[in-house]
């Protein structure tokens, strides 16, 4: 079975749209909210991420504990997989929040302030995307605007990422594979095992792919 990406759902971007294979993620967005408790302590599953994304980029546990927060309230309010919104973080800055690329990119989500002034908090001036949480809350808009425009996660995907080629799946692929990794990071719970793991995980096929079986051969 070829995997498929579909439409945007009430569901909003559950990986199980793309692969019924793949480990489940929650039954709902709002289902990532329970990661903050009430004391506003994250899950357990949450800082064994934060663990793994600290020693992979070199960034400070607690800095990384807000931009958690703010990327599962973030995609609470936008109906978007919070863990989604790291991944894409993770490609596009490394989760540097004062990342500058040449074409004008800025902070964790790498925004073109350009691009994107009618999101953006005007009050907070010219450097309002080098913010980390109006970073996170204008790039989880992006991607609900984007894919509610292309309606498949994959195109979506390819626009965030200024792929003009819809032939090209690279960055689609590559925040898709991260996201995975991220799930394994929250499942197994130890740094070691998943950094020894990460060689040998499944990337997500490209579409009309077939789906590699239980051990990694396409069947």
């Amino acid at each position: 079975m070829a995997y498929q990406y579909t439409a945007h759902g009430i569901g909003g971007l559950d990986p199980r749209a793309w692969a019924e294979s793949r480990p489940a993620a929650p039954d709902s967005v709002k289902e990532y909210a329970a990661g903050v408790a009430a004391s506003d302590k994250l899950s357990p599953e949450y800082m064994r991420l934060i663990q793994y994304i600290a020693k992979r980029h070199k960034v400070a546990g607690k800095a990384l504990e807000q931009v958690v927060r703010d990327a599962i309230r973030e995609g609470t309010a936008s109906n978007i997989d919070p863990v989604l919104i790291l991944a894409v973080t993770s490609v596009e800055s490394g989760f540097n929040p004062l990342a500058e690329s040449v074409f004008g990119a800025q902070g964790l989500m790498q925004i073109i302030p350009r691009f994107h002034h009618d999101k953006i908090d005007g009050s907070l001036g010219n450097t309002a995307l080098l913010d980390p949480s109006e970073n996170l809350r204008v790039g989880a808009r992006i991607l609900r605007e984007y894919l509610r425009t292309n309606g498949a996660i994959v195109a979506a995907l390819q626009q965030y990422g200024g792929v003009s080629d819809p032939e090209d799946l690279t960055y689609p692929n590559k925040v898709l594979n991260e996201l995975e990794r991220f799930r394994q990071v929250m499942k197994f719970g130890s740094v070691r095992q998943v950094a020894e793991l990460n060689g040998s995980l499944p990337k997500v096929p490209a579409a009309g792919e077939a789906e590699p079986d239980s051990t990694g051969t396409p069947g």
